[in-house]
């Protein structure tokens, strides 16, 4: 049995159905196929641990030894140790193999799970969306004392900062995080969008650069800049437009850097968005 009252130990068949299976209907269980040879399992236990008791019952956490267990990792369709699944309303709805870092592993729950530090996350978020970054920073600060170790809060500090404009305590969080964590996805799409703010602060406001456009609207440079303020401000489709005009009169403007700056918006947006469809389809008729 574990110490944890979010951890189950899964001993056989029966008990996974009951315990994962049944039990996933009324929340959702993630499931760790572990051995105790395997050093990454031994590695990936207590971080998965950790996530239970921060997420305070919002998914139960169940481990199942392999070695003990044959048949069952078997009937899963194991094949490769750690593996975790999540199993939600009786059936898996999401999984990944080997050691992941701690952000990685929250994003795929806050997919599934409803946890009450993601909705506070999104709250304060919401506010530095519509111009509240001080009030925004105050809840995401009472909250990072409440979780210290949670880099999500982290990660949202210094993305309500990237939006006030203090580009440097921005960077100062980006920097005190953990390594891996530095390298993950969300870290590095917040250091890329720190970087384009830093270029383009010096640029002129939009409607300045909206005026030039009406003067000439064959200035290239000058569009290329709208469409990065549009992407600083997470105003896509209008960063999304400006880029098209550009690239369908000059594929190779600077080298690409209409085209490149388009492609970053896609990997923002992720490729089921419907603006991320509807441009990729434009771009490819473009180019084919």
């Amino acid at each position: 049995m574990s110490n944890f009252p979010f951890v189950v130990d899964i001993s056989d068949a029966g008990h996974f159905e009951q315990q994962v299976i049944e039990a996933s209907k009324q929340q959702p269980i993630l499931v760790d196929f572990w051995a105790e040879w395997c050093q990454p399992c031994k590695a990936l236990i207590p971080l998965l641990t950790k996530l239970a008791e921060d997420y305070k019952g919002a998914f139960i956490l169940a481990k199942v030894n392999a070695d003990e267990q044959q048949e069952l990792v078997a009937a899963a369709g194991v094949r490769n140790l750690p593996t975790v699944k999540l199993y939600k309303n009786g059936v898996m709805v999401d999984e990944f193999m080997g050691a992941k870092a701690e952000s990685e592993i929250r994003k795929m729950l806050d997919t599934h799970v409803e946890n009450e530090t993601s909705n506070k996350i999104a709250e304060a978020l919401a506010l530095s969306e519509a111009g509240e970054h001080q009030q925004a920073t105050e809840q995401l600060k009472a909250l990072n004392q409440q979780e210290p170790s949670n880099s999500n809060v982290h990660i949202a500090i210094a993305k309500v900062y990237l939006q006030s404009g203090d580009f440097e305590n921005c960077e100062a969080i980006i920097k005190s995080l953990p390594a891996n964590i530095q390298l993950s996805d969300d870290v590095k799409k917040l250091q890329d969008e720190l970087n384009l703010a830093r270029s383009t602060s010096d640029s002129p406001e939009v409607e300045e650069l909206l005026a030039q456009l009406e003067t000439d609207p064959e200035q290239h440079d000058i569009r290329l800049q709208l469409a990065n303020q549009y992407i600083v401000s997470h105003q896509y489709e209008l960063a999304l437009e400006a880029l098209m005009y550009i690239l369908q009169q000059d594929m190779n403007f600077q080298e690409g850097a209409a085209k490149a700056a388009m492609l970053s918006i896609f990997e923002t947006l992720g490729a089921q968005e419907a603006l991320t469809r509807q441009y990729r389809s434009k771009l490819a008729s473009l180019m084919y």
